[in-house]
């Protein structure tokens, strides 16, 4: 083997040996990656899980301070970004007359 063969075969190896160095290095911060997409992936899950309650505690508070025209509760939803409006009482509708049946 010449000089520039070894030269030639030495830079080959050397790049070969950084690129696997480099490649270690970046799977081991893919891996970490994941771990954290992982744990995140949890937490939007577990929120999804939650929303229906969430929802159904807004859902009771909101009626609760309609109900009871109570303002401390309206602010606190409004603290959150929630707002509601309170509808009048629907007035029934008086029934119409059947016809007589002979």
């Amino acid at each position: 083997m010449n000089r520039v063969q070894y030269w030639t075969v030495t830079a080959v190896a050397s790049t070969g040996l950084l690129l696997a160095a480099a490649n270690v290095t970046m799977a081991s911060l893919n891996r970490g990656l994941q771990s954290d997409i992982g744990v995140r992936q949890q937490y939007v899950q577990q929120s999804v899980q939650l929303e229906g309650l969430y929802r159904e505690i807004i859902r009771a508070l909101a009626e609760l301070g309609a109900r009871n025209n109570d303002q401390e509760v309206r602010a606190l939803l409004q603290r959150h970004g929630i707002s509601y409006t309170v509808n009048a009482p629907a007035v029934a509708a008086p029934a119409a007359a059947a016809p007589a049946r002979k």
